[in-house]
């Protein structure tokens, strides 16, 4: 009678390894599919274009139409201060302000709010106000939301502070 309840314990053991097992080898390679960064390196084919979502995963993409940020820095005149070291940060006007040096500060405040919600082709429009380069809205305002929030996120930094070399890939 001892040796059928130890036979009965060692066959349960026995299942318990093989169930674990299985799982294990069939869980790990799932787990490690999850594991690990992803990178989609940027480039651009550019044009058409719109968003896809699956689960947690979002893309916007677009192809095949002329770059629009080139196009615009063409049409509003090749502006420097789209390449300026420090522009993508929120410097409208590429200048150190107050004592600190900071460099995105009140005179760039006041170049984005003098342009909010002008559209491209408004001869008044000062390109420098256009911080991220891009259209906005439904009316595709070269200044707003988006600007005044880069020129907030870089209120009060030097240049140690930022990173430089605009343009940059976002």
């Amino acid at each position: 009678m001892k040796q059928i309840s130890i036979s009965r314990a060692h066959q349960k053991s026995r299942d318990v390894i093989i169930w674990l097992s299985c799982l294990l080898i069939f869980t790990i390679p799932v787990l490690t599919q999850g594991a690990g960064p992803y990178e989609i390196t940027w480039y651009t084919i550019d044009g058409g274009g719109g968003t896809s979502t699956g689960g947690p995963y979002v893309l916007t993409g677009t192809i095949g139409q002329p770059d629009a940020t080139y196009n615009d820095w063409l049409t509003l005149g090749k502006p420097d201060c789209w390449c300026a070291p420090y522009h993508c940060d929120g410097d409208a006007d590429g200048a150190t302000q107050g004592f600190q040096k900071y460099r995105v500060m009140s005179n760039d405040l006041g170049i984005v709010s003098a342009n909010w919600k002008k559209l491209i082709d408004d001869a008044a429009l000062d390109p420098c106000a256009d911080i991220d380069h891009k259209p906005q809205g439904f009316q595709k305002y070269r200044v707003m939301s988006n600007d005044l929030g880069i020129v907030i996120a870089n209120w009060k930094k030097t240049d140690a502070d930022l990173p430089g070399d605009c343009p940059r890939a976002e």
